[in-house]
């Protein structure tokens, strides 16, 4: 039987004793992502639906939460809380959506490898710096730690990226949705045929009706950030390149991507990775939203300036 062992006093990973050659894609905190994809587009219908079973157990280390996965899951105790897991995993970081049902036992999970976590449904505890919080929907945190819990359904958002602070220097925060400030910005094509780019109150209230606008919530943490986007329908966006990766994950709304000459058709539950340095633009086919963060690119290449970030 499959099981990962966490204790509170010694972060070990353990299978009857020895290393785990095995371990599931949460098992390290800093690992490398796990298969990463090629591609920079993940189709959310084509990733596998993993199932994990986590309960709280007690060893002579201490607390300690036991973790089975895949058809072990039927071996768990019936305390066991039971949730399914997607990985979406890039060559610069790893985007995992967690969805736990109040029927399968609520929340109940070790925080191991998530750098940042975006609550995108229900009502969760995680320890952040030290202090046990409460995070609602909309609610961010930034290296968290401990065990997550909670009673009802609950869909989490998580990464495990290269931020810009090393990870033993990045400090613990919690960035509430309300306390996250959001600006606005458009485009458009004037009477000259020259694209016009509007962010400040003045320049936007002079958009015409067919701008292509767009509302950016961002979650600022020492070291990274992260983004929620509302795109209003409309495009194509201008090109436009980053310094760091970004790795996206829809929420919804469909799209068109496009990026260094080649295109994707963009659903809820798809994922992107826009690459650094590489040239890109969006064509919004309908209202639609997702959540973004960001990641250092892979060693050697030679990002442009950060034009979106």
């Amino acid at each position: 039987m499959r099981t990962l062992a966490v204790t509170a006093f010694a972060a070990t990973i353990a299978f009857g004793g020895a290393a785990l050659a095995d371990p599931p894609n949460h098992a390290f905190r800093n690992g490398s992502a796990w298969s990463p994809s090629p591609e920079f587009h993940i189709s959310g219908a084509s990733v596998l639906v993993e199932q994990f079973a986590e309960w709280d157990s007690k060893a002579r280390e201490g607390a300690t939460v036991l973790i089975n996965w895949g058809k072990d899951t039927a071996k768990a105790p019936k305390e066991a809380v039971k949730y399914e897991q997607k990985t979406f995993a890039f060559p610069t970081g790893t985007i995992r959506v967690l969805d736990f049902k109040k029927a399968n036992g609520g929340v109940l999970h070790m925080i191991t490898m998530e750098n940042e976590i975006f609550v995108l449904k229900g009502t969760v505890t995680v320890d952040v710096a030290g202090q046990n919080v409460t995070l609602n929907a909309g609610d961010a945190a930034y290296y968290p730690s401990g065990v997550m819990r909670g009673k009802g359904d609950a869909t989490i958002l998580s990464w495990n990226v290269t931020g810009t602070v090393p990870a033993t220097a990045a400090k613990g925060q919690v960035v509430r949705a309300k306390e996250a400030p959001t600006s606005m910005s458009a485009e458009w094509d004037g009477p000259d045929g020259k694209r016009v780019r509007a962010n400040k109150p003045e320049e936007l209230k002079k958009m015409p009706k067919n701008a292509i606008k767009l509302a950016v919530t961002r979650y600022t943490f020492d070291g990274n950030s992260v983004r929620v986007a509302k795109n209003y329908k409309g495009g194509p966006t201008s090109p436009a390149s980053g310094g760091l990766d970004a790795l996206i994950y829809v929420t919804s709304g469909k799209l068109k991507f496009f990026q260094d000459g080649k295109e994707a058709d963009v659903v809820p539950g798809d994922a992107i990775r826009e690459i650094a340095g590489a040239r890109h633009y969006w064509n919004r086919l309908e209202d639609s939203s997702f959540v973004a963060t960001s990641s250092l690119p892979i060693a050697g290449a030679k990002p442009g300036p950060a034009t979106d970030r």
